[in-house]
Formats: C-alpha cells, structure tokens, sequence
C-alpha cells in the first residue's frame, strides 16, 4: 500500500488548511493511484471543525477506497518544544480530542505526535547532572501518559522525532520504549529528517523492528531538512526499502513532497512511480 502524508494536502492548501480541503484533496490522491492518506490537525484552532467533520471526511475516503494510515497532531509538538511545557499533565485535553478524531475514522490505527526543535536556554536549564535527570524524567513520564490516553482507546501512538528534537534521536528513544515496555509506543519514521541527522537510513528499519507505525517518505541531501521529490536527493531507497520489508515492515509507504500547489499532483505521480518501480525490485537488486 502506498499512500501520502499530510504534505500532499499541506502543498495545495497551506497550513490553514480545513477539513473541507482535506476532502477535496481525497479524490485527487485517489485519481493518482495510492491507496493511502493521512489526516492531520495542523493548528489547535481546528480542532472543532475536525471533531464535527471527521465522520463526512471518513465516508468521503470509504467511497473513494482510501485507508487512513496514521492521525498526525501537528500541533502537539508545541507540548514537547520547551522545558517547562514538559511537565506530564500539559496537553493531555488536546490529546483526547485528537484521540476523539481518530476515533471517528475507526480504519485509523495509529496517532502521531511531531517533536520539533526543543527550544531552551542552555545557560539555564539542565545545569548539572540532576537537573538533566529530572528533565528526562519528566519526558519518559510525560511519554507515558500521552501513551495511557492513546492506548486505552485501541490506539497506537507514534513518536515523529524531527532535528534537535528533545527526545534526542532513534537511539533514546527506543531506550524510552524499553523504559516503558509497551508495544502501542512507536515511530512514524521520516526518512527527511531522519537523513537531516545523518541517521544510516538501511540500518534503521532493523533497528527499529517492531516500532515502525508509519512512514514520511520524504528526500534531502542530508545538509537541509527540505522534502524534495523522491529520488533527488542522496536517501539510499532501495536499500532502505529492503530492508524494511526485511525487518517485516508491512504498513504503508507514504510519500512526503513538498511543492508548489499547481506541481503537487506531477511530483507526487512522479514518487509513487519511483517507490513502485524500486519496491516491486527483486531482493538484492537496485534500480
């Protein structure tokens, strides 16, 4: 199944985008062959519009034949962007009107939560060993209790970790995942920005196994966090998706382009065209 990631919508219609325009794109993103979308909330404001709307927006995908993969809280990182927003109870109530949404499109298994650059004054905050301590102690709990609200609901959350995120990368995160030890805490893993922090992108989907929730594949060359047309930048894709099929990864892969509106249906032809071709390669073969 290959699908596209909020961006799509994003490309069209900016950031004020409403659910009408998402409901609008549906049929575009159908006539150009996925069979995958991804709804967002991109500002706290939204939230209303989405909570009475979901239900139409969910029947609009049902007759076009498109399966909602992930929910993406854009708007939720502002809760992980500061030191004393890390507090656990902050951003619960935006948490479970998001979970309401999800709730009304029932196909949609998981929901993600960006985390953007953490936003700190250094010669202040995290001062000595202690203080460092306590402030991961607040995000591993604050973790938790983002995962208690989502996963009492039959949800699945997802962490989408941008550069200079506080949760600090794939490697403490999936330390976190261990603390908590729960199966529903993941990852929507961004191949731009995971490439932006010069992650090795074919080693992840192993190390990764089992915490994948979700894709954003999107393509740079590693010195800017941009979302070019897949295949321009430096990402390694075959390898990549070996190996992630390899380490049976077997949910969507959802295209992330950003573009200009009047080029996002061409571009976003353009990378379904290029996964597939890539995707459906033999093992051990490139294109």
């Amino acid at each position: 199944m290959v699908g596209v990631s909020p961006a799509f919508v994003l490309s069209l219609y900016g950031t004020g985008f409403s659910v009408a325009d998402f409901g609008d794109a549906l049929p575009r993103i159908a006539r150009l062959g996925f069979s995958a979308f991804q709804p967002e909330v991109y500002v706290s404001a939204a939230l209303p519009e989405w909570l009475r709307e979901a239900r139409s927006l969910r029947r609009t995908a049902e007759d076009l034949g498109l399966v909602p993969t992930q929910f993406v809280a854009h708007f939720m990182l502002e809760w992980f962007a500061r030191p004393e927003r890390l507090d656990p109870d902050l951003g619960l109530d935006h948490l479970k009107r998001v979970v309401d949404i999800a709730r009304a499109l029932p196909a949609c298994p998981v929901v993600t939560v960006p985390t953007g650059p953490f936003q700190a004054d250094w010669d202040s905050c995290a001062t000595s060993p202690a203080a460092w301590r306590d402030m991961q102690k607040r995000l591993s709990e604050k973790i938790r209790r983002y995962l208690e609200v989502v996963s009492s609901a039959g949800l699945k959350l997802a962490f989408e970790i941008m550069p200079f995120s506080v949760i600090g990368g794939i490697r403490r995160f999936l330390a976190v995942c261990d603390e908590i030890g729960s199966p529903d805490l993941g990852l929507n893993l961004d191949t731009g920005h995971a490439w932006a922090c010069r992650e090795q992108i074919p080693l992840l989907p192993f190390e990764l196994r089992g915490r994948i929730f979700g894709t954003h594949l999107g393509d740079n060359r590693s010195a800017e966090n941009v979302k070019m047309p897949l295949g321009r930048g430096t990402v390694p894709w075959a390898p990549f998706l070996r190996n992630l099929r390899a380490a049976g990864y077997r949910g969507s892969l959802d295209i992330e382009i950003g573009c200009a509106s009047d080029e996002a249906e061409d571009r976003y032809r353009e990378g379904l065209g290029y996964i597939l071709s890539l995707d459906n390669a033999p093992q051990g073969e490139s294109v």
